[in-house]
């Protein structure tokens, strides 16, 4: 009987018999494709005692879980700054604060920046087309993707939630500081802010530290009581639905109290959704 060798199926026993000879005259007699031989490496592989497994599948099972992404909401002066301040102290997030990025632009002097400080001056929210895509390009930064994101004060209605959910941005909890509106108005009327070191000090609750400081002192243009109490009319009309949109992940904390009281409730919250994360991949090893 005739015909080409390579034609010939090779018996099963020549393929799967790992103490085959490199010199076996079998081998010789057979060409294996690469597909061929990492299909037998890989059957090799999944055979083996699971006492030898590679440590690159465990590797890959201990991968370091995703950061953090968090949103903090309150009315003006309900204690976000300090809290936000807290938080990226400990858990490395990057700050990012809409309010900031607004007066950032105002400060510059950018179209932008003009067209936010009328809606502001005014109490309004300053329209999605302005403040959405600021928000949008700075979670977007490589710093937001390596080390997760506290996003202070934002969104501060549906239509922006809903722009951010459009972008990709889903936080993992959101929290909600809780104060009686009568206190928010005493803490926006007596807050001031040092133009040399960017600090906020507050003249009874929190007063500087030296005269020297004391004397150059300013107050926002939207801190007056006027204008904290437009801005909170604003805040309790929008912020019904916001909560809605993300109800099944939000917490909700009474911010009338110490900053060491308000932050312990949100550091066990934190700590508590950080390990439930780390402990979830050791699941793939059992």
């Amino acid at each position: 009987m005739t015909g080409c060798v390579h034609c010939i199926s090779p018996p099963p026993v020549t393929l799967y018999t790992p103490r085959t000879s490199p010199s076996s005259a079998s081998r010789s007699s057979f060409s294996f494709s690469g597909d061929a031989v990492h299909s037998l490496y890989r059957v090799r592989r999944v055979t083996r005692s699971p006492s030898i497994i590679s440590p690159k599948f465990q590797i890959v099972a201990a991968e370091k879980a995703k950061p953090l992404k968090i949103m903090i909401s309150g009315a003006p002066a309900s204690g976000k700054g300090t809290q936000c301040e807290l938080i990226t102290q400990k858990y490395g997030l990057v700050h990012i604060s809409a309010g900031d990025l607004l007066r950032a632009e105002i400060a510059s002097g950018s179209e932008n920046g003009r067209r936010a400080k009328e809606f502001m001056e005014k109490g309004q929210l300053v329209p999605d087309e302005i403040v959405v895509m600021m928000v949008k390009d700075r979670l977007s930064q490589k710093d937001s993707e390596q080390n997760g994101w506290l996003l202070d004060g934002y969104p501060r209605s549906s239509s922006q939630g809903k722009a951010l959910n459009g972008f990709g941005f889903q936080p993992d909890l959101f929290i909600v500081l809780e104060v009686p509106e009568n206190i928010l108005i005493e803490r926006v009327v007596g807050r001031r802010l040092d133009p040399v070191t960017g600090k906020i000090y507050h003249m009874k609750y929190s007063p500087p530290e030296t005269e020297e400081i004391a004397a150059r002192l300013t107050q926002r243009f939207d801190d007056t009581e006027e204008k904290a109490k437009l801005r909170l009319k604003t805040h309790n009309q929008n912020v019904t639905d916001v909560l809605s949109m993300y109800d099944d992940i939000t917490i909700k904390i009474e911010g009338n109290r110490s900053k060491d009281e308000v932050f312990a409730q949100i550091d066990t919250a934190l700590s508590e959704l950080l390990q439930q994360r780390n402990t979830a991949p050791s699941s793939l090893l059992s």
